[in-house]
């Protein structure tokens, strides 16, 4: 008897874990069975690129004129061909012309050995008879000290850009240190070794910097004369490096292309020349006769302005008033508006001249602010440069300051 209880008690164990296992996979009701998870087809790996053979490209000395040359350039700045002669007996011939400040070609090549530029300039004497560049070559700047690539002659001179590169891709850069009314500055061409290459591609993000002195890097590289030198002119060209100014600094940081539009002593409506920057900031180049309209093809994401020291300067003479003043940055800002509608416009202000300041805010509020796309941004003074203008140490500190600011108004791309 015992021994049949067992088994029935066996039998009814069973029969219930049956019946479990029976509703857990029937029932509607119940949790359902975990299912094994989706299969996910493995993505074709990235086909390995095809290595470049260098050997197979023509290596034979070329010389390649200006408008064979700029298709193939990328450049920063009003930067065009032009026909130009610096002699009435001579026959006008095409150059890239690189007029503003910092303005830039910069183009990529197949190449070995020497690359050699010629270039041409027309100093206005302003600053003395040397026009500056700075080269790069692969991203490195070329040159161990200051006039290695200094131009001074009115006949066409032939710069060595770069030596002894191994056979392969190579970059080059000329940029434009010494401001555009210092004088006319055009690279007829490039001799080199291989053959140009694919243009480099531009930056996402476009900036363009309107200014003065400031902004052309008037006295940035004049040296402390704590040790009792004499004699140096804190106006000269060799201590004026616009390629290291803020607004350049800033605009390399956040890896943009820029334009500068700058001269030194200009104002708004009231500066050390007749003309002022409310008339002449349409045209291509004011300051090298050209007086073509400027085609703002190519949208700027920010336009950076510091403009105002200069109008300061006058103010309460010459019928400068405060009121006139204020109407010109408003009249700025439209005109600014109209030629970049999609474009947030910051007024950076305060490097030399702080007198301004509480109006270029009043004048940004009244426009709407920031939800309106204006900013304003309090830039630190400094005199310790030349003739009282920024040093280098503060137009890195300052193109710092504008960098971050950047940063936080570029729009997403």
């Amino acid at each position: 008897m015992k021994k049949h209880v067992k088994i029935l008690a066996l039998l009814l164990a069973l029969t219930m874990c049956l019946g479990f296992v029976s509703c857990s996979k029937g029932d509607s009701g119940s949790t359902p069975a975990p299912t094994d998870p989706p299969v996910t087809a493995t993505p074709e790996p990235e086909p390995e690129p095809t290595p470049v053979n260098y050997d197979a490209f023509d290596y034979s000395e070329k010389t390649i004129g200006a408008e064979e040359l700029f298709p193939y350039c990328k450049t920063q700045g009003r930067t065009t061909v032009q026909e130009y002669s610096f002699k009435k007996s001579e026959t006008p011939a095409p150059g890239i012309a690189l007029d503003y400040t910092a303005s830039a070609i910069e183009f990529n090549a197949v190449c070995e050995g020497t690359v050699t530029a010629t270039m041409r300039v027309k100093s206005t004497g302003i600053g003395g008879s040397k026009l500056y560049v700075t080269v790069y070559v692969d991203g490195q700047q070329m040159g161990d000290k200051r006039g290695d690539f200094k131009l001074t002659k009115t006949a066409a001179t032939e710069i060595v850009l770069a030596e002894n590169l191994e056979r392969g891709l190579h970059n080059i850069r000329i940029e434009r240190q010494t401001e555009a009314e210092r004088g006319l500055m055009y690279v007829n061409g490039v001799k080199l070794s291989g053959e140009l290459a694919e243009r480099p591609a531009d930056s996402k993000y476009f900036i363009e910097v309107i200014g003065d002195s400031i902004t052309t890097g008037y006295g940035n590289l004049y040296p402390d004369l704590s040790d009792g030198e004499k004699g140096t002119n804190p106006a000269a060209n060799e201590y004026q490096d616009g390629t290291r100014t803020y607004g350049v600094l800033a605009a390399k940081a956040v890896g943009a292309d820029y334009s500068i539009v700058a001269q030194q002593g200009i104002g708004i409506i009231k500066g050390y020349y007749p003309h002022v920057m409310l008339k002449t900031y349409t045209e291509t180049c004011y300051q090298c006769d050209r007086h073509d309209e400027w085609n703002f093809s190519r949208k700027a994401d920010v336009v950076v302005i510091n403009l105002g020291t200069n109008d300061a300067s006058f103010y309460g003479a010459n019928q400068v008033t405060l009121d006139k003043v204020e109407k010109g940055i408003r009249d700025f800002l439209d005109l600014v508006r109209e030629k970049n509608p999609d474009a947030k416009i910051l007024w950076a202000y305060g490097m030399m001249d702080t007198f301004l300041c509480p109006y270029i805010e009043k004048a940004i509020a009244e426009k709407g602010g920031e939800s309106a796309g204006y900013y304003y941004l309090k830039l630190t003074p400094n005199g310790s440069g030349g003739n009282g203008h920024p040093s280098l140490a503060a137009h890195e500190k300052n193109g710092e300051a504008l960098a971050n600011k950047l940063r936080e108004i570029l729009p997403a791309k």
